[in-house]
């Protein structure tokens, strides 16, 4: 597979379908105050599955899907995305991981290539218009 562009490249993976491309073993958080917020997660999620995190409020669902975005550190506990650790490759597992939040915060009349500018900032990457209008 070839870049779409020079500033655009793609991850390289070696993995196949049966490969898990989030694997998540033993995943603990315990806040300062002592609060566990989850509780020795398992889970593995293959290439090309759909996946539904259902439970009542306090389950960890949150918890779960910040630790896995690198939003909040875990407590124990291990994740990969594509191979890559969460922790030690960081940059590599964020820019594999596209998040997209319950409740969107920003101007309800803002443009889709305004939304779209603001993604790509908090995922590291630099504004592109090219790249933009391409897609």
């Amino acid at each position: 597979m070839s870049p779409k562009s020079a500033s655009e490249p793609m991850l390289q993976t070696s993995t196949t379908i049966a490969d898990p491309i989030v694997s998540i073993a033993g995943l603990s958080k315990t806040y300062a105050g002592g609060h566990q917020a989850l509780k020795s997660a398992d889970l593995e999620i293959r290439r090309g599955e759909i996946l539904a995190l259902l439970g009542p409020n306090g389950a960890g669902k949150t918890t779960l899907i910040s630790i896995v975005c690198g939003i909040v550190r875990p407590s124990s506990g291990t994740v990969t995305v594509d191979g890559h650790d969460i922790v030690r490759d960081y940059r590599h597992t964020r820019a594999a991981i596209g998040l997209v939040p319950q409740e969107h915060t920003t101007d309800a009349f803002e443009r889709v290539w305004d939304t779209v500018t603001l993604s790509r900032g908090l995922f590291g990457k630099p504004k592109n218009p090219a790249h933009i209008e391409r897609i």
